[in-house]
């Protein structure tokens, strides 16, 4: 309906209940269309209608009357809380996920542990021996002021979290779980099988989901001097359910083939000197001259 005047004009043309019963739904629903038709025929309709018409218009004054909330000042200060996060720890709507299980397909057989490490972890009653990665330490590994290592999670060559853990790693303290993730306690054993206590978290990146071992990382790299392109295997396995990781130093034999470094292969800057064989060519005269 166009406008008010062909609205009326519609109700002067119902005479009686019975025609606006033939227009109407079964059972009665109230719209805004009978309402209007109720204030200026309000004869038309029983007197239990008429209750819930006037109800109907109550509950749309309510809602055209409800303030609205101004959530500005609440956004401001949750953008500034984001921002004074680590830039890796924010968290965002599109970053919010349910926990889930990442299913790695391992290829090709685990490299061989050598004795030692094997030995301590029989000490320790432990089990669920499992090879994760192939690590080769980036510089941000071994910075003082990073204090962590990473763990691409689709380098990782198997599932080697419960799914306790795994629910662990997406929760945040503070107030309404938006604060810095929680972690999951790991107990580390360096290639001298020292035993380091250190937390293992979640970020979530660019391309992928990254483990990160970290609090205590600078101790292991001090202690063990690691520097930048070091290889390491890194394993896991369980004492009880506590997790363990375990760190073994590889030695350039040891390295797969293709990603050896040799000395052999690096080479130092070396000066070209040139040798000019035979008599000058003659300089112009008005160089000559300048000279």
């Amino acid at each position: 309906m166009k406008d008010l005047k062909t609205l009326k004009e519609l109700v002067a043309s119902i005479t009686d209940w019975k025609s606006l019963e033939k227009m109407s739904c079964k059972p009665f629903k109230p719209s805004i269309l009978h309402l209007a038709i109720s204030k200026d025929a309000p004869q038309l309709y029983r007197e239990e209608e008429l209750i819930q018409l006037k109800n109907f218009s109550k509950l749309l004054s309510s809602v055209e009357s409800k303030p609205k909330t101004n959530n500005t000042g609440q956004r401001m200060t949750r953008k500034r809380q984001i921002e004074e996060m680590p830039k890796e720890e924010r968290v965002t709507p599109a970053m919010i996920k349910k926990p889930r299980r990442i299913i790695l397909v391992q290829n090709g057989p685990s490299p061989d542990l050598p004795a030692e490490f094997k030995d301590r972890v029989s000490e320790l009653s432990g089990h669920d021996l499992k090879f994760l990665m192939h690590k080769r330490l980036f510089c941000s590994d071994v910075k003082s002021n990073s204090n962590r290592m990473s763990m691409p999670i689709n380098e990782i060559k198997c599932e080697f979290l419960t799914e306790a853990e795994i629910t662990k790693l997406d929760e945040r303290d503070g107030p309404n779980g938006k604060g810095r993730l929680v972690g999951v306690e790991v107990t580390v054993l360096d290639p001298c099988l020292r035993e380091f206590t250190l937390l293992l978290k979640k970020w979530s990146m660019q391309r992928t989901d990254t483990y990160n071992l970290v609090t205590n990382w600078n101790s292991i790299v001090s202690t063990n001097k690691f520097e930048e392109d070091q290889e390491l295997q890194i394993w896991s396995f369980r004492v009880g359910s506590k997790l363990y990781l375990l760190l073994n130093k590889l030695q350039i034999d040891e390295m797969p083939k293709e990603e050896r470094v040799t000395s052999a292969m690096i080479k130092k800057p070396r000066r070209i000197i040139l040798v000019q064989n035979g008599p000058s060519p003659d300089l112009p005269a008005e160089f000559k001259n300048r000279v």
